[in-house]
């Protein structure tokens, strides 16, 4: 008889009550919501970030290949799309730009003293690029 007593105490100290379950299932979600909402918005400035990146790469590859190729080269944004040679890609939505056209002669030079911007809206900045007319760099300043 003791040993049914001792099983029966046994089988109802095991489970958790729903209650429990519902505690802890809501500490759960808010935990997991917290950082895939922090996650998301860090999300999006590296993506900013990343195109920024992509596009002083473009830049340089442009301006070398119109000096290795001894044949003028551009790349520009237009309609939302970075062109580059006879290639594009698409801005992402973290990234805002207004059209312009950069345009490099046989031997790698540029010709304008044009300013790129480009405004990142998550992180509140703007990425201005001033041209420097005939040796094709550029003078980057963050605002």
């Amino acid at each position: 008889m003791l040993k049914i007593k001792m099983k029966r105490e046994l089988w109802t100290i095991r489970g958790f009550t729903l209650l429990e379950t519902l505690i802890v299932l809501s500490v759960t979600v808010l935990i997991t919501l917290t950082f895939s909402i922090n996650l998301e918005s860090t999300l999006h400035r590296i993506k900013g970030e990343l195109f920024i990146l992509r596009f002083e790469h473009f830049y340089k590859i442009t301006q070398e290949d119109a000096a290795l190729f001894a044949e003028k080269e551009s790349i520009s944004v237009k309609n939302k799309r970075l062109y580059w040679e006879k290639e594009y890609i698409d801005l992402p939505q973290e990234v805002d730009c207004s059209t312009f056209l950069i345009t490099f002669d046989e031997k790698g030079e540029n010709s304008s003293l044009q300013k790129v911007s480009f405004y990142l809206p998550e992180e509140k900045k703007t990425i201005i690029y001033q041209l420097e007319l005939g040796s094709g760099k550029f003078k980057k300043e963050v605002s």
